[in-house]
């Protein structure tokens, strides 16, 4: 792929840590990082699109459907964190 040199502000902490990645140049771990969160960031657009297409066939949830995915929510992430420290 062709590449293109540009001029990036970092803060420090972030070129300690890209610096930190041995064996690899701060370049290939700068394009990798940001390759991934431009990936992230397209998936929480679609999945916006989605909620949103969601929104407009069923309508809005309600109170109570967010109180309950809510509680799923924290239910699961307690099952997280119990198997992360049992292991």
């Amino acid at each position: 792929m062709t590449k293109r040199r540009v001029t990036l502000s970092l803060d420090q902490d972030v070129i300690e840590a890209l610096e930190a990645v041995s064996g690899r140049s701060m370049s290939a771990v700068a394009n990798e990082a940001l390759r991934d969160a431009l990936a992230a960031e397209a998936h929480r657009a679609a999945l916006r699109e989605w909620l949103d297409e969601l929104d407009e066939k069923y309508g809005a949830p309600s109170p109570e459907q967010f109180a309950a995915a809510d509680a799923l929510l924290k239910v699961v992430q307690r099952g997280n964190a119990d198997a992360t420290s049992a292991a």
